[in-house]
C-alpha cells in the first residue's frame, strides 16, 4: 500500500473519530431524547443497508435477500438480537458518557473496550493471547486509572454533568462494546452470509429494541412535546455520524493496515485533549492525566503490533 494511500485513510479516521466525539459532545445542550437518537441512527443504517444492497445486486434481488435472509431465517435474526440489543444500550450510554465526560477522557477511558474485548475472546472464541498484549492490557488498565485520578482535582470537567455517571456510563459501554463484538465475530465466522445482510440484520433488530426502549422511557414526553423539538442542525449532524461513523471507519480500513489503525487512535486522542484543553475548557492539563494518556496510547501500539500467529479454530 502507498503512503499516499496510508495517510489518506490516517486523516480520514482521525477527522471522523475527533469530529464524532466533538458533534455529539456540542448536541448534548439541545436536550433531545437519547432513546429516540438511538433510533434515528439505526434507521439510517437499516436505509443504507437497503441502499448498499440495491445498488450492488438490484432492488427486487435485495429485497428477495432480505426476505429470506432476515425474515424467512428468524432463528438467526433473533441470535443477531442479543447484539443488537447490547448495541442500543451502548449507544445511550455513549451519549449519556459523552453529556458528563470532556472528550479527552473520554476516548481514553473507552480504551478499555480493548480489555473487554480481549477478555470475551478468550472466553468464547478461545483465542491466544501473547504474554506481550497481556503487558499491554495491564499498561492500559494503570493509564486509564491515572486519567481518572485527575477527575479529583477538575470536579467540573463535564461541564453540567456529573463525573460519576460519565465513567460508570463509558466502564458499562466498553463491556458491551466487547462482548457484542466478540458474539458477533463469532456468528460471521459460523456463517456466509454478506456482510450488508448482516448489517441489516442488526440494524432491524436495533430499530425494534430501540423502539421498544423508547415507548417504555420517553413515549408520553416526545407525544407531548414532539418528537423533534430541540432539533438542531448540530443534533442532525450527531445521528448521522453515530450512523455512518462505523461503517466509514470499515470501508477505510479495507485499504488501511493494522498500524494506521493505531496511529488514528493515538493522534485522536492528543487531538481531543487540545482541544478540550483550549477550547471547550473544560479540561485541566494534570500530571498524571499526561502519564496515563502516554501509558494508553503506548498499551494500544504494544497490543495491536504484538499479536501471537493466528489459530484457526473449530
Amino acid at each position: 500500500m502507498s503512503d499516499l494511500v496510508k495517510i489518506t485513510c490516517l486523516v480520514i479516521l482521525v477527522l471522523q473519530t475527533v469530529s464524532n466525539v466533538l458533534i455529539i459532545r456540542n448536541a448534548r445542550h439541545h436536550h433531545v431524547s437519547v432513546p429516540f437518537l438511538v433510533v434515528l441512527q439505526e434507521i439510517f443504517k437499516l436505509a443504507t443497508c437497503l441502499a448498499v444492497l440495491s445498488y450492488n445486486e438490484g432492488f427486487t434481488p435485495a429485497v428477495s435477500s432480505i426476505k429470506k435472509n432476515v425474515f424467512g431465517d428468524l432463528q438467526t435474526t433473533f441470535k443477531v438480537g442479543i447484539p443488537a440489543f447490547l448495541y442500543v444500550i451502548q449507544n445511550q450510554l455513549l451519549f449519556v458518557s459523552l453529556a458528563n465526560l470532556d472528550a479527552a477522557t473520554y476516548q481514553v477511558t473507552y480504551q478499555l473496550k480493548i480489555l473487554t474485548t480481549a477478555a470475551f475472546s478468550v472466553i468464547i472464541l478461545n483465542k491466544t493471547i501473547a504474554k506481550m498484549q497481556w503487558a499491554s492490557l495491564l499498561m492500559l488498565t494503570i493509564g486509564v486509572a491515572f486519567v481518572q485520578w485527575k477527575g479529583s482535582s477538575t470536579p467540573d470537567s463535564g461541564s453540567d454533568g456529573s463525573q460519576f455517571v460519565g465513567l460508570s456510563c463509558i466502564l458499562l459501554a466498553c463491556c458491551t462494546s466487547g462482548f457484542s463484538g466478540v458474539f458477533l465475530e463469532k456468528m460471521i465466522k459460523n456463517t456466509n452470509q454478506s456482510l450488508w445482510i448482516r448489517n441489516f440484520q442488526l440494524a432491524f433488530c436495533s430499530v425494534l429494541v430501540g423502539t421498544v426502549n423508547l415507548i417504555f422511557s420517553d413515549l408520553g414526553t416526545l407525544l407531548h412535546d414532539g418528537f423533534f423539538t430541540n432539533f438542531a442542525p448540530i443534533v442532525v449532524a450527531a445521528v448521522i455520524s453515530q450512523a455512518y461513523g462505523g461503517l466509514l471507519i470499515g470501508m477505510v480500513m479495507k485499504y488501511a493496515d493494522n498500524i494506521v489503525k493505531v496511529f488514528t487512535t493515538s493522534i485522536s486522542i492528543i487531538i481531543s485533549s487540545f482541544i478540550s484543553i483550549f477550547y471547550f475548557r473544560d479540561l485541566q492539563l494534570t500530571l498524571t492525566f499526561a502519564i496515563g494518556t502516554a501509558l494508553v496510547c503506548s498499551a494500544t501500539v504494544i497490543y495491536s503490533l504484538s499479536r501471537p500467529s493466528p489459530k484457526k479454530t473449530d
